[in-house]
């Protein structure tokens, strides 16, 4: 049976607050949030990606399956889940066992899948994994081995991907695919190498990418700097830096431009988990100090969904998820236990009213779970 648990939040700002503000507490609007029970995936899986199709499908793809997040059989399929019904109503397969791959939805419906490891190997090549089918292509080679890099999509349908991991050390080349062609080419190298950056597009076309480092091996590096690629020009200039190194992370553009970095972890890794959020200002160009979440969180990049008025759901690495107020810097606890601390969760949100959460490892015992959330949003959720 479905369990259904209501929650309001209330975000109540004190007098104080209010009079130096202007505002009036009952002008403030409550976020209701209403989390359930949601499809049991094909298999447990966490450092999977979960995208949503434009023919109303969501696709849980690779990932760890076995306890100690190790690769088995299930981590070559991808979960087929139907939008409406938020039911399994099917799998796919790909060439490959993928742990922590990166995606990409192009526009012709199919789903680029690149970056991740493959047999305890960084990935080498793309593949391109067609919903229609359920089945995979294989597509260009990387040139070499690359994990976890800063993968997204451009404007114009083209995707990045820039830096990552070659098995010794961090990456400063990147590359752009043209589905169009199918071919890949190279474009301007980073200004600091970097694995396991975040990669955000912004309003004007170009990509920031904020933080990484190498967390792979020892020295382990957690980078402050950020830098921006301009696809027009195809090039990386620096575009300054954060208050905190900081990798494991994660970053999404609000509904004014600018783009929110929440968490992560320092060089000390699980030891340096980080309650800091940063807010990149698009106008001027700079980071700024935008306040702290109540629970240090990381291994969260695809657990962050923006919600109406200027908050943003963090879902991944507590028993609880919290709702990030940007305008106050301050978080509010959401009254739903998700029964275990789970990492590399992922999120995707469905449509105007719902999200899916799912997947991830306990953070105790580094089991995958099968289990998923559908998140029912609030009215006026874009």
């Amino acid at each position: 049976m479905i369990r259904t648990v209501s929650i309001t939040l209330a975000l109540v700002i004190g007098l104080a607050g209010c009079a130096a503000n202007g505002e009036d507490a009952a002008g403030l609007q409550a976020a209701d949030l209403r989390f359930e029970d949601g499809p049991r995936l094909g298999a447990p899986r966490a450092a999977h990606q979960l995208i949503a199709t434009a023919d109303g499908k969501l696709l849980a793809i690779g990932g760890c399956v076995r306890s100690g997040c190790d690769v088995g059989p299930a981590s070559a399929t991808v979960d087929i889940i139907d939008a409406k019904s938020m039911a399994l109503i099917g799998s796919g397969r790909l060439l490959a066992a993928h742990v922590q791959p990166s995606a990409v939805a192009l526009r012709d419906g199919r789903v680029l899948i690149t970056g991740g490891w493959i047999d305890g190997r960084p990935a080498t090549a793309i593949e391109i994994f067609n919903p229609a089918t359920g089945r995979s292509v294989a597509g260009p080679a990387l040139g070499g081995p690359r994990a976890n890099p800063a993968v997204v999509g451009l404007a114009d349908g083209r995707v990045l991907i820039a830096g990552g991991y070659d098995g010794q050390d961090a990456l400063g080349d990147a590359l752009i695919f043209d589905p169009a062609s199918g071919t890949l080419s190279a474009t301007g190298r980073l200004v600091t190498p970097r694995a396991g950056a975040s990669a955000t597009l912004l309003s004007d076309g170009r990509v920031l990418l904020v933080g990484g480092g190498r967390a792979e091996r020892s020295p382990r590096i957690a980078l402050a700097s950020a830098e921006i690629f301009d696809p027009a020009t195809g090039r990386f200039e620096a575009a300054g830096s954060l208050a905190q190194g900081r990798y494991k992370h994660g970053a999404l553009r609000l509904d004014n431009g600018d783009v929110l970095i929440v968490g992560g972890a320092t060089e000390r890794d699980s030891a340096g988990k980080l309650r800091s959020v940063e807010r990149f200002d698009a106008a001027t160009g700079r980071f700024v100090v935008a306040g702290q979440l109540l629970a240090g969180r990381y291994k969260l990049a695809d657990a962050l969904l923006l919600l109406p008025g200027n908050r943003v759901l963090v879902a991944a690495d507590d028993m609880a998820p919290e709702i990030f107020d940007v305008a106050r810097g301050r978080s509010s606890r959401v009254d739903y236990d998700l029964g275990e601390r789970w990492n590399f969760m992922a999120m995707v949100r469905v449509d105007s009213r719902r999200a899916l959460l799912a997947g991830g490892y306990s953070e105790k015992g580094i089991d995958p779970t099968d289990r998923s959330w559908v998140i029912h949003l609030p009215t006026g959720a874009s």
